[in-house]
């Protein structure tokens, strides 16, 4: 399994103007195949910060996902983006820490 993690900052009151085109990106790419979720969040310390979490079948997922990426790229092209920080890591479950 992939986990992709990463953060993108905005000016503010982008990610409130953005709201509901990420919000339909997010219901887009997680019926993606490969994709075992899928999500972005608010910070709740910094409402112009929001963090990115996704779990990927594997490589090539991730590779497929990337390459379609043109609904985001048009929601994002007028957007005051200031910073983005976005990683993928190879995972294997160890154990549960919390909760069932």
């Amino acid at each position: 399994m992939m986990i992709v993690a990463g953060t993108a900052r905005f000016a503010a009151g982008e990610i409130d103007r953005l709201q509901s085109q990420l919000a339909a990106w997010v219901a887009e790419v997680r019926r993606r195949d490969g994709c075992i979720a899928y999500n972005y969040a608010r910070d709740i310390d910094d409402p112009d910060l929001l963090h990115i979490v996704e779990q990927w079948r594997d490589d090539a997922a991730i590779d497929a996902h990337m390459s379609d990426m043109g609904v985001l790229m048009n929601a994002l092209a007028g957007a005051k983006m200031e910073a983005l920080n976005v990683r993928a890591y190879e995972a294997d479950y160890k154990r549960t820490l919390m909760g069932e």
